[in-house]
């Protein structure tokens, strides 16, 4: 034990003292509660309202690809492609089946083609047939040339509001004095059931809330737009649905839109896939029936639990959701991109907790929760839904 000089700071206390968030601690102490994404949600930042009407940006990484969409001989120099929109002089295309790079050197206005140098790299030009892909593989600019054009991502702006979350709890003074069994405080168990019907209104919004402002009363009442909406409406093509059956295969090309594109480059390959127990049920056995089990004669139990699922793409970590299982539609399974989804806050509405008597002059204690935040998916393309899960074969 070591003795301290000098003024007390926070820097003395073991990180497990100092309070956590709302958030954290339902993390800390119910990590397979009822809120796991909103308890994951302060693990990967805050955002901060400043307004009720709670806009933000979503800007995803593009990438130049294309196809060609006529034949072009060896020799040619204009190719015409499905879409020239964002290219330049000066980028390099790669052809996917003949492997050729050409050297883009003028796009005309008003048309789809571009005019290359053919040839540009160790590859001989080569036929290029309809339908080839076409990709950037960089620029190349020449000594001492001139700066090239300005390129920017396009800007999303993704309408939204802030959601007032209230839940109370309170007791008369005679429970408030009597003990639970085995000595259990009826007022902790009052904040308790409280905290639990907090976390599971916001984690519901988080999931499934649309974005609405109503001011037809004597004040405003709000809604955010959750997870399932906002794919909905900017990434539709990241909503799956599953056949009767299942199998790898398959399971594997409705994960693949989600991968596409990432809000954390530096851990680009890994999603949670949250999911209700038929959708659990399905990943396992799409698991199961892909290997071999063997059972030895010492053998006390048997039967496999998976808790991640491993492709070319990367891997996704396999969490049942209690909220998916009691309100969405069986076979639900939601794939998450973790840091594209923040939670952002009004100004000291960071879950306030109050407490109070009920009434003047009522013999009773109790106290409430207030949240007031909004949802934001910063990158709705980096995550996915599927539904229908059924059966999963070999």
């Amino acid at each position: 034990m070591a003795l301290l000089n000098g003024i007390f700071n926070t820097s003395q206390n073991p990180a497990e003292l100092n309070m956590r968030s709302f958030a954290a601690t339902l993390l800390r102490r119910f990590p397979n509660g009822t809120a796991p994404l909103f308890a994951l949600s302060s693990q990967s930042g805050k955002s901060k309202a400043v307004s009720s009407t709670h806009g933000y940006l979503s800007k995803t990484m593009a990438f130049i690809a294309t196809t060609a969409t006529a034949a072009a001989t060896n020799v040619a120099t204009t190719i015409t492609v499905g879409s020239n929109v964002g290219m330049t002089v000066n980028m390099v295309l790669h052809n996917l089946r003949t492997r050729e790079n050409v050297l883009v050197t003028a796009i005309p206005a008003g048309t789809t083609t571009v005019t290359v140098q053919r040839a540009y790299g160790r590859v001989a030009a080569a036929a290029m047939n309809i339908a080839d892909g076409l990709i950037q593989v960089g620029t190349s600019f020449a000594e001492g040339s001139s700066r090239p054009v300005a390129r920017q991502l396009s800007v999303t702006y993704v309408a939204n509001f802030t959601q007032i979350f209230r839940n109370a709890w309170g007791l008369t003074g005679t429970a408030r004095a009597s003990l639970a069994e085995k000595g259990y405080s009826n007022v902790a168990e009052s904040r308790t059931d409280c905290a639990t019907f907090h976390s599971t209104d916001i984690e519901s919004a988080i999931i499934w809330g649309q974005a609405s402002m109503t001011t037809t009363g004597a004040s405003p009442v709000h809604s955010t737009q959750g997870i399932m909406d906002a794919m909905a409406q900017y990434s539709p093509s990241n909503l799956q649905t599953a056949g009767a059956t299942t199998t790898y295969k398959q399971f594997v090309s409705m994960l693949m839109p989600a991968f596409a594109f990432s809000s954390d480059m530096s851990n680009s390959r890994t999603r949670v896939i949250f999911g209700d127990n038929q959708a659990i049920q399905v990943i396992n056995d799409i698991g199961r029936a892909s290997g071999q089990v063997f059972i030895s004669q010492d053998s006390n139990s048997f039967g496999m639990n998976f808790t991640t699922f491993r492709f070319h793409q990367g891997e996704l970590k396999i969490m049942n959701h209690p909220l998916l299982n009691g309100l969405g539609v069986a076979g639900t399974a939601l794939i998450m991109d973790m840091p594209a989804l923040k939670l952002a806050y009004m100004d000291g509405r960071d879950t306030q907790a109050e407490e109070y008597v009920l009434e003047v002059g009522n013999d009773g204690i109790g106290g409430s929760l207030l949240s007031e935040l909004a949802v934001e998916l910063v990158n709705p393309y980096s995550c996915g839904m599927i539904e229908g899960l059924t059966s999963g074969i070999a």
